[in-house]
């Protein structure tokens, strides 16, 4: 059977993003290669100290775009962070999926977390940009 695959691109556009205090910020860092800001189509909330991405709406979401060094081992820590890891008992908070996100050089397929809670009483973020908001 052959070694399973893990894409390398993600996009980040809350707390992990260059220039965040949070802690994963800088681990992720560590394990990444910043590539260059990059935007998306959808909608931005607040939940309360982290942000919420849907895929529906007509905002522009800013973002980091970022290589994986060793995709296995960070997403693994990566899906128990946004609390969609194995052992995270479901309705899980987020979900990971490809998405196409807009560089200065054009489209490219990258990994995302999505939220995969409702979103009643979440407080949409007009800018698109957490680090603005």
């Amino acid at each position: 059977m052959p070694a399973r695959q893990f894409p390398d691109l993600l996009f980040v556009y809350g707390t992990l993003r260059r220039g965040s205090d949070h802690p994963n910020a800088a681990r992720l860092a560590q394990d990444s290669e910043w590539l260059s800001t990059a935007t998306l189509t959808g909608t931005l909330y607040r939940v309360s100290w982290h942000p919420a991405l849907v895929l529906e709406g007509t905002d522009t979401v800013t973002g980091d775009l970022l290589r994986l060094h060793d995709p296995a081992a960070s997403l693994s820590w990566l899906d128990a962070f946004e609390s969609c890891g194995p052992d995270d008992p479901p309705p899980h908070d987020y979900r990971r999926e490809s998405v196409q996100v807009m560089t200065a050089q054009g489209l490219v397929s990258a990994m995302v977390y999505v939220w995969n809670l409702p979103l009643e009483g979440l407080e949409r973020i007009a800018s698109g940009d957490w680090l603005r908001a």
